[in-house]
């Protein structure tokens, strides 16, 4: 099993090591240039920040019934946000002092190009201009999270849940995940008899953290390039309706996302060459943070083969968001 962990994050993080040149945005000088700077790497991060904060609100649910007391799932799923084109580029418009010198204006994010070779002026506060090479992407046009998920039932038809990606390392890098929810079928509410359908709510709190070492920078190389820490919490709120019968159950839902992602870059950016001098990164470092607040819709479909249950989803609003699930159920 620690074999198959690995591979998902050899799969999710591999290319970030050998793409990655994003402490050269910073090879700038003075206060003005320094603003700048943060603007590219924010504009080129922004994605990542983005898509993880979807991502942790997905893949909870296949159904609207909880289990009955003592009843259990244990399964294992992945969530992906799915990276539309306009987000695989950025521009530099509107940046103070920037302009492409040379490539494509159109600037490859986290999840763009690896092969793009754009080089990009940026203007410093002494009237020089820093010269300074694209950042290339992770060329991924998905950003998924994997986790194993259980449910318990316990009273009045609420079902607690859990779900975890065990905390991992290759190669310096590391990902963790955690969450807990418990949902809770409000249709008992409302017919004395049984029920033709399920209502139920759903309320979830997640956290994912990452690390990923950064490589020295080509324009200025540093003392410790450091890593650059990912960590994402958020909340997940939804009303889920769905049908059972003897093989398939169709859902739909509907729900509210909270989250809030935050990057920071940690590591000692002074200059091997001259040590009096360091990048042009803010005293208490360079943290960025996203904060989403949205609503979504989607709906999917769970097929059950006796204990065995598999199951998929679509949800839509910023991104187009799939989860998938393979699991064992006892009701």
């Amino acid at each position: 099993m620690k074999y198959v962990y690995t591979s998902i994050l050899f799969l999710l993080v591999a290319n970030f090591c050998s793409a990655q040149d994003i402490l050269s945005i910073f090879a700038t000088k003075g206060p003005n240039a320094q603003q700048s700077s943060l603007e590219l790497f924010k504009r080129y991060t922004n994605p990542l920040a983005e898509s993880y904060s979807w991502a942790i609100s997905m893949g909870w649910n296949h159904t609207a019934r909880p289990h009955r007391p003592i009843g259990f799932d244990i399964s294992i799923g992945t969530a992906a946000v799915l990276i539309p084109d306009n987000k695989l580029t950025y521009s530099v418009d509107g940046i103070d002092g920037v302009r492409i010198i040379s490539g494509n204006p159109q600037v490859p994010t986290f999840f763009g190009s690896n092969t793009a070779s754009s080089v990009i002026g940026v203007k410093n506060d002494d009237g020089t201009e820093s010269i300074i090479p694209a950042t290339r992407g992770v060329n991924l046009s998905a950003a998924p999270l994997p986790f194993f998920k259980f449910g318990l039932g316990v009273f009045k038809n609420t079902e607690l849940m859990g779900r975890i990606f065990p905390k991992l390392e290759y190669n310096g890098m590391e990902i963790k995940m955690w969450g807990v929810g418990i949902k809770h079928n409000i249709i008992q509410w409302f017919y004395r008899e049984k029920s033709p359908f399920d209502l139920s709510v759903f309320a979830g709190y997640t956290q994912a953290d990452g690390l990923y070492p950064l490589e020295q920078s080509m324009v200025a190389p540093v003392t410790n390039p450091g890593n650059m820490l990912f960590t994402t919490r958020g909340g997940d709120f939804e009303a889920i309706l769905s049908k059972t019968f003897p093989l398939v159950t169709f859902y739909i839902s509907s729900g509210f996302a909270y989250s809030k992602n935050n990057l920071q870059l940690v590591g000692d950016y002074t200059l091997l060459y001259n040590k009096e001098e360091s990048l042009n990164i803010p005293p208490n470092g360079v943290t960025e943070e996203y904060e989403l607040k949205a609503w979504k819709f989607g709906g999917g479909i769970m097929l059950k083969f006796g204990l065995v249950f598999i199951n998929g989803d679509y949800s839509y609003s910023e991104y187009h968001l799939i989860s998938t699930g393979l699991g064992l159920t006892l009701k």
